[in-house]
């Protein structure tokens, strides 16, 4: 079972939840701790920088937009379904699915104030759904690619991982460089993601065996 059992899941769910909220009802009370802590990091960011770095940011911020992440997610859950990891390959859909709309929920029910400097016809997304998209497919990867590795493949996969962090690394901050969402939403997307990730976990481990008994799952890897 590519998920096992974790005694410490529910309360690292807990934390981190506590760690989201904790952000989000300062942003949306409009702290001024977190609004200098946003302004300053968005200057920094946002100045300009050598063309290197530039083009670096100019990567990060596009390549990691929520429908090129979609579109990843599709081609990741069609190749799973195909080689027999039917559960593992609804599992991951219907969790980037469901942090899309968890994401367009919070938006829709909460008037979260305006990032510094962002033109109001581009609104807000809180937290970054780039970052939340981003890092919700590292993730799956962790779980489900990395296992796989051969221990002779050792030197390849660090290789792999640490280029996949610093992906992550490079996508916090271009979003904010790009003025697309501030460092505040940065963190409330890894903070939510990593406990919808958990708790997406936690469902799977519970009803995965379940799942398997259905003639449409019949047969999958678990």
């Amino acid at each position: 079972m590519i998920v096992d059992r974790d005694r410490i899941r529910k309360l690292l769910i807990y934390i981190f939840i506590a760690l989201f909220l904790f952000i989000a009802i300062f942003s949306w009370l409009s702290s001024p701790i977190l609004y200098l802590i946003d302004s300053f990091t968005t200057e920094i960011l946002s100045s300009s920088h050598n063309i290197i770095l530039s083009i670096l940011f100019w990567v990060g911020a596009n390549f990691s937009r929520p429908l090129i992440s979609f579109i990843l997610t599709l081609i990741c859950a069609f190749l799973l379904w195909g080689n027999n990891f039917k559960i593992p390959a609804a599992w991951f859909l219907f969790t980037m699915i469901g942090s899309m709309l968890a994401e367009m929920i919070l938006n829709l029910i909460t008037p979260w104030p305006l990032p510094v400097s962002k033109p109001s016809s581009i609104g807000r997304s809180f937290p970054s759904l780039a970052v939340l998209m981003t890092f919700l497919l590292i993730q799956f990867f962790f779980v489900i690619v990395v296992p796989e590795f051969n221990k002779r493949a050792k030197k390849v996969k660090n290789r792999t991982i640490a280029i996949i962090i610093l992906w992550l690394v490079l996508v916090c901050f271009a979003v904010v460089a790009y003025r697309y969402n501030t460092i505040s939403d940065v963190f409330a997307a890894l903070f939510f993601g990593y406990a919808w990730f958990l708790l997406s976990e936690e469902f799977y481990y519970n009803y995965a065996r379940i799942f398997v008994r259905l003639k449409i799952f019949r047969g999958s890897w678990i």
